[in-house]
């Protein structure tokens, strides 16, 4: 067993590629698995291949501003407040239902404190990202049920509510990991989902 173990490799390095292999061992944040950013606590290496590989950089792990006195975030530092610079988790709401279910904790963003006006917020952050129906979709009306269509949409962590719009009629509130049931008339229309934070999303769709 001894000369096994001094002929194997050691299980800390890599097992190296085929020669002549299109392959790179580089850095990844073991949590994203996207290229680190300066604010990435956990590294890992893995190997990449160049041109097809996915290269964007991690934008989970994001640094915020909280207020020592509340713990709650806040847009800038004004010299009112002492701060503490604090990185967190960013996830999408859909990623963010698998973990709960999961049962896997994340390190979630506080929300911001209550001054901080939906002019900021707008500003930050990624709009929703609308998931059901899909873009472009053309539906008949024997396809959907007798609940109607649902909506969904991904949205970026600290989001709460989304408000549906199909064109400039308000369908609805729902939270945001939650569908929304819509029952429409056949048409072309233009579906909107805006967020808490001032954010919104569209895509078209058909129906017939």
């Amino acid at each position: 067993m001894d000369g096994l173990r001094a002929n194997s490799p050691s299980r800390s390095e890599p097992h190296l590629p085929p020669p002549g292999s299109n392959l790179k061992r580089v850095e990844f944040c073991s949590v994203s698995g996207q290229l680190p950013s300066s604010f990435c606590p956990h590294r890992t290496e893995s190997w990449f291949i160049p041109g097809i590989s996915p290269i964007t950089t991690c934008d989970v792990h994001r640094e915020v501003l909280v207020d020592a006195a509340t713990g709650l975030r806040v847009d800038q530092d004004d010299g009112t407040r002492v701060l503490r610079r604090e990185v967190y988790e960013f996830w999408s709401s859909d990623l963010l239902a698998l973990f709960d279910r999961a049962g896997v904790p994340r390190k979630l963003p506080p929300p911001f404190l209550p001054a901080i006006g939906n002019d900021f917020l707008a500003r930050g952050g990624h709009p929703p990202k609308i998931t059901l129906p899909a873009n472009e979709m053309t539906l008949s009306q024997t396809s959907t049920n007798t609940a109607g269509i649902p909506l969904r949409a991904q949205t970026e962590s600290g989001v709460r509510k989304l408000y549906w719009f199909a064109d400039k009629t308000f369908l609805g509130m729902c939270d945001a990991h939650e569908v929304l049931c819509w029952k429409p008339t056949p048409g072309v229309y233009q579906l909107t989902a805006l967020d808490d934070h001032g954010r919104s999303g569209s895509r078209s769709v058909t129906l017939r």
